[in-house]
């Protein structure tokens, strides 16, 4: 056996093998960047369809009955049945997200927030509020307050990858012993809301 061929074929393996972690290292750096695109890429901005999860809707009635029952017993009816009604998803959302606004379509309304957290006056089928949206850890947070002084706040919360949309809502009242907590979660359907 040759030495000097020996020790050659070794620095030969050595430096493929130096250039085989720097290749590797190479493309988990630009893996790294492309990920990070598509993470920056994704944002709220969509036709959203509901779920309609028979789970989440029995959390949500399970969290309405709590309340409920803490009532006076001839308000407890009344009460479940119109918190029910309030508080039923819409079957399709429409988001336009631009960072530092983000507005929300529906059939008769639209109503756009400045992300900044300062209040906005807001008039639906529901009634008449005060809004107020801001971000936090990558969450789109809205909380609005109505005349009563009740507050609602839900925390809009994207999937990793972009494609569900999970509403965490939380609802106080003065009437309330304790809060009506309850999830409802979207799917994308567009990535481009209608006009």
């Amino acid at each position: 056996m040759n030495v000097n061929s020996s020790s050659t074929r070794v620095k030969l393996l050595q430096s493929n093998g130096t250039r085989l972690r720097c290749v590797c290292t190479t493309f988990c750096i630009i893996l790294g960047f492309v990920q990070q695109g598509f993470a920056q890429d994704v944002s709220l901005t969509g036709v959203w369809t509901h779920s309609r999860d028979a789970k989440e809707q029995a959390g949500r009635y399970g969290a309405i009955d709590q309340v409920a029952n803490n009532m006076n017993r001839l308000m407890r009816g009344r009460a479940r049945e119109m918190l029910r009604a309030k508080t039923t998803p819409h079957s399709t959302i429409q988001i336009t997200d631009e960072g530092d606004r983000v507005t929300f379509s529906g059939k008769k309304h639209r109503v756009t927030f400045k992300t900044d957290g300062k209040p906005t006056r807001v008039v639906s089928e529901r009634g008449t509020a005060t809004a107020r949206a801001q971000r936090k850890n990558e969450k789109l947070i809205l909380t609005s307050q109505g005349k009563d002084g009740g507050v609602q706040t839900t925390i809009h919360s994207l999937s990793e990858d972009g494609t569900r949309l999970v509403l965490d809502v939380s609802i106080t009242a003065k009437m309330f012993k304790s809060p009506i907590r309850y999830k409802t979660t979207y799917h994308r359907a567009s990535k481009q809301a209608s006009k």
